[in-house]
C-alpha cells in the first residue's frame, strides 16, 4: 500500500486549507468571546448563541489544531530515550510509540464515528445545529492523524530497513 506523502499536493492543499480553517475559527471564536462580553458588562444584554456557539468553535480548534501539531512532530514525544538509544534502538521504540498512538487513534475513531451517528438528530437548543455535526470533527480529524502517523511509521521502518541493507 503506497500512502500520500506529506510533500503531495493534495495533502498539503488539505493542511492549507485546515489552517485557513483554524485561523478564522480562532478569529470568529475571540470575536464571540470578546463582544459577549463587552454586551454583558456594557450594556447588559448577552447573546444567547454566543456561549454554545463558543463552546463548538473550541472543539473544533482542538482537533484541527492537534492535526497541525501532530503533522509537524509537536505532540509529547519520547524524544529523551529516542536521543539516549542508539539510530536504531532510538528508532524502533520511536515506532513502537507510533503505533501506540495508532491503537489509540483508531479507538477514537470508532468512538467518534457513533458519537457523531448517534447524535444526528439531537439538536443544540440555542443555535438548533446538530451534535453530529459538531462530533463529526473528531473521526475526520483522527482519520487524518491516523493516516499521518502510519506515513511515519512505514518511513521508520524504511529507513530501518535501508541501515540493514
Amino acid at each position: 500500500m503506497k500512502l500520500i506523502s506529506f510533500e503531495a499536493r493534495p495533502y498539503r492543499l488539505l493542511m492549507a486549507v485546515l489552517k485557513g480553517v483554524l485561523v478564522a475559527l480562532s478569529i470568529f471564536l475571540i470575536v464571540i468571546v470578546f463582544g459577549n462580553v463587552v454586551g454583558r458588562y456594557v450594556f447588559n444584554y448577552s447573546l444567547a448563541w454566543a456561549e454554545e456557539a463558543s463552546r463548538f468553535i473550541f472543539i473544533w480548534v482542538i482537533f484541527i489544531g492537534s492535526v497541525l501539531a501532530n503533522e509537524k512532530y509537536e505532540h509529547m514525544n519520547l524524544d529523551i530515550l529516542i536521543q539516549w538509544l542508539d539510530g536504531d534502538r532510538g528508532r524502533i521504540v520511536q515506532a513502537v510509540a507510533q503505533l501506540v498512538i495508532l491503537v489509540v487513534l483508531a479507538l477514537v475513531i470508532r468512538g467518534g464515528w457513533i458519537a457523531t451517528v448517534e447524535s444526528l438528530n439531537w439538536t443544540s437548543p440555542a443555535m438548533e445545529i446538530s451534535y453530529g455535526l459538531v462530533y463529526s470533527i473528531v473521526p475526520f480529524t483522527c482519520v487524518i492523524m491516523f493516516y499521518q502517523t502510519l506515513s511515519r511509521i512505514l518511513l521508520i521502518g524504511r529507513e530501518l530497513a535501508k541501515r540493514r541493507a
